[in-house]
């Protein structure tokens, strides 16, 4: 148990970045004037205590998918609450 506790504090605290430059997140509000160039999903690979990783490596996915589409702006699909997240499907649009 005290090797997964570790595991865990060490995944949390990796100097892993989330961010894709020159992709957004948006709301559907904010991309009216915008071209929708396709759809992106982004799978989480972890589960379970490591849910929240999974989610940042799943919108990391997507949002390096909508760059291949040529887009700039990603728009996330709810996700509903209390569920556990399989995929993570979203909007790309080019804005």
């Amino acid at each position: 148990m005290k090797k997964f506790g570790f595991l865990l504090a060490l995944a949390a605290c990796s100097p892993v970045l989330y961010n894709v430059p020159g992709v957004r997140e948006a709301q559907a509000s904010e991309v009216v004037n915008c071209r929708l160039v396709g759809t992106v999903v982004g799978k989480p690979g972890v589960f379970g205590p490591l849910k929240d990783i999974g989610l940042r490596d799943a919108r990391r996915a997507a949002l390096e998918a909508a760059t291949n589409l040529g887009a700039n702006t990603v728009v996330f699909d709810p996700i509903p609450e209390g569920q556990d997240v399989y995929e993570l499907p979203g909007q790309a649009y080019v804005c």
